[in-house]
């Protein structure tokens, strides 16, 4: 009943002198509620149960037997029931109470109370406040619910990518919501595996809160259709090579990749003979390529060619032919592998004292960790370019050095300017070098670098060659030089 009870007085105190001097025994002040508790919701725990129900009993200094006890539920975990509050508290003698409906009002409650007893004189005695929560009430499932996953897959295990406000739990099947599983704990990433069989599939996924409130599957972003179908191995179409490669020259294999998933394609080019080859280049158009040497990841679209162009080189000169085998595999496993045989032509040189290249300079300079090989020409006509060679004995044998053939850039008109750096040295050890030059008919020239330059710290020392090729290294040289460079002016 509502509280319209008188304002709270202090007892009066009453004086009867009837032969001697007495103080009858009045109502004393209440104490706290016993055994406060909820018959509902347990504390520090969420529940979907929309109303809190209270139980207690009377404080243990209470010998009447009408006892009325103010009671409110909020939010508020510090809260004193005073007797200007309570005159806006209702009061029952009952000791249990229900709270009103939450369930628009979702969130944590505590419960305050305090009794309160009558004196002889009608004056109220109010007790203590008791608290008890919180208590936590949900009775709303979880919200912005998302379930993605690849809509094509050729993997019978698929990723899910999974979100929803407020879950806890969340329960996955191939079957329906809630249907042929289990709950278990909420994760954003999940490996799931789809049922047997190719065709379109569907997963469906329920997210459940603390409280046990489950989406209930009218929402669309609780499932992901997924076509899972059978994988196709990546193909090489239109496998062709050019293989006439000549001494200095590398053939070429062109060939198409092609996939029908499209993804990653793992490319691996193997030799019939380890030591022949060493696949170096790889030209793709439009294409990130990740990987060398003999392996290659190539991401690829679905349904679409993409051209490549593979350059073999040879390991050494004594290699005619090799057998290469390029095998594609994509993610899944699938594989497709074709082979074409490569062929280097080698056709038999001379050599000869002079070629259509002219010199003006050669030199050799030492730094800190390397020998640097500079050369200019003055004219070139139909030069191929030019190799380098070292030897640790002035008489050789000579070592080629460059792993392959560097280009000429002068022409019939003009020279240009060379260097080369030799980074595989050993300090305090003698080098010698000789450049060898080579015309487009695969003729060489071989032009001796004698020297006695010894690779020594930082010091730079600049030698010049035997430029006339008469076995010394003197004044003679040295004119040689000044009358090719007159000569060229």
């Amino acid at each position: 009943m509502k509280n319209n009870r008188k304002g709270f007085l202090l007892p009066a105190i009453t004086l009867i002198i009837c032969g001697l001097l007495s103080v009858p025994a009045y109502a004393a002040t209440p104490g706290s509620v016993e055994n406060l508790r909820s018959t509902s919701h347990s504390l520090n725990a969420y529940s979907s149960t929309p109303r809190i129900t209270m139980a207690w009993s009377v404080p243990n200094n209470v010998s009447t037997s009408t006892v009325y006890f103010y009671s409110v539920f909020n939010t508020s975990s510090d809260y004193t029931i005073t007797s200007d509050i309570a005159w806006d508290l209702d009061s029952s003698t009952s000791k249990t109470t229900i709270s009103e409906d939450k369930s628009s009002n979702n969130g944590g409650y505590y419960f305050h109370i305090a009794a309160m007893v009558e004196d002889e004189e009608g004056d109220e005695l109010l007790g203590g406040t008791t608290t008890k929560g919180p208590y936590y009430i949900d009775t709303k499932a979880p919200t912005n619910t998302s379930v993605s996953a690849p809509s094509t897959t050729n993997n019978q295990v698929v990723t899910l990518s999974l979100s929803a406000d407020g879950a806890t739990e969340m329960y996955i099947s191939n079957s329906g919501y809630a249907m042929s599983g289990s709950w278990e704990t909420y994760v954003t990433s999940k490996q799931w595996e789809l049922s047997d069989g190719y065709g379109s599939k569907t997963v469906y996924v329920s997210f459940r809160d603390a409280a046990g409130n489950a989406t209930d599957g009218t929402d669309s972003d609780t499932r992901a259709t997924i076509t899972y179908q059978q994988n196709t191995a990546p193909q090489i179409r239109d496998l062709t090579t050019y293989a006439s490669g000549t001494e200095y020259s590398a053939p070429n294999i062109y060939f198409k990749l092609y996939d029908y998933e499209g993804g990653n394609i793992t490319l691996t080019v193997s030799s019939s003979n380890s030591t022949a080859t060493t696949p170096e280049n790889i030209t793709i158009s439009g294409i990130t390529v990740a990987g060398g040497k003999t392996t290659y990841t190539i991401s690829t679209n679905a349904d679409e060619e993409r051209g490549l162009t593979l350059t073999i080189l040879r390991a050494s000169t004594g290699i005619t032919s090799t057998v290469i085998t390029l095998q594609a595999t994509d993610s899944g496993g699938a594989s497709y592998s074709d082979t074409e045989t490569v062929t280097f032509s080698i056709k038999e040189y001379s050599i000869t004292n002079n070629l259509n290249v002219e010199f003006s300079n050669i030199s050799i300079s030492s730094e800190e960790s390397e020998m640097i090989i500079q050369w200019q020409t003055t004219t070139e006509v139909d030069s191929a370019g030019f190799l380098l060679q070292r030897s640790e004995n002035k008489n050789g044998p000579f070592e080629t050095i460059t792993d392959r053939l560097i280009p000429a850039q002068g022409n019939a008109f003009s020279g240009a300017s060379y260097s080369y750096s030799d980074s595989q040295i050993e300090s305090g050890k003698i080098y010698y070098y000789q450049l060898v030059e080579v015309d487009i008919n695969n003729n060489q020239a071989i032009h001796s670098i004698n020297n006695d330059l010894t690779r020594s710290g930082d010091e730079v020392d600049t030698l010049i060659y035997d430029a006339n090729n008469d076995g010394k290294e003197d004044i003679a040289d040295v004119i040689y030089l000044l009358q090719i460079l007159t000569d060229f002016k």
